[in-house]
């Protein structure tokens, strides 16, 4: 699947993993590092007018950080994990010869930290989760696609 994130600046595309044992949204975000600080296809929150950190009033998730900003961690079950801080952007996919889904601003990670068990070979620095819950893509694009959905 090609996700598009779309700032003030540029249409940054990246290529993302199918995950359907998750419900989050993640891409690589600046400042990003993993084992051996190697950049990566990344996305420039700076860059973006529509891009919004989540502060500990927002109800997303529960971990704060000590300038009051949420924070994510999540484990995969091949042993990597990611840390960021979850954001507000705007989303858009291609839907084959259909045209585009453009998504209003919604919740996703901004991935700064990544432990892959093998993160040399990470080619998709982004992840869609499509299983069931608020946080999901599904839900997300529910209106859109007449909340009908299969993959």
């Amino acid at each position: 699947m090609q996700l598009y994130i779309s700032t003030s600046l540029e249409v940054q595309s990246y290529l993302v993993i199918i995950n359907t044992g998750s419900k989050l949204k993640w891409t690589l975000c600046v400042p990003y590092c993993n084992f051996t600080c190697q950049m990566k296809s990344t996305l420039k929150p700076l860059q973006s007018s529509t891009y919004h950190n989540l502060r500990c009033a927002t109800g997303f998730w529960s971990a704060c950080d000590d300038n009051q900003l949420r924070s994510i961690k999540s484990s995969y079950g091949d042993g990597s994990v990611v840390e960021g801080s979850p954001a507000l952007e705007r989303f858009w996919f291609e839907v084959g010869t259909d045209g585009t889904i453009k998504l209003p601003t919604i919740a996703f990670g901004c991935v700064h930290k990544e432990n892959s068990v093998d993160s040399e070979k990470l080619v998709h620095p982004s992840l869609i989760g499509l299983r069931p819950g608020s946080l999901s893509l599904v839900s997300h694009i529910g209106f859109f696609i007449n909340h009908k959905f299969a993959y």
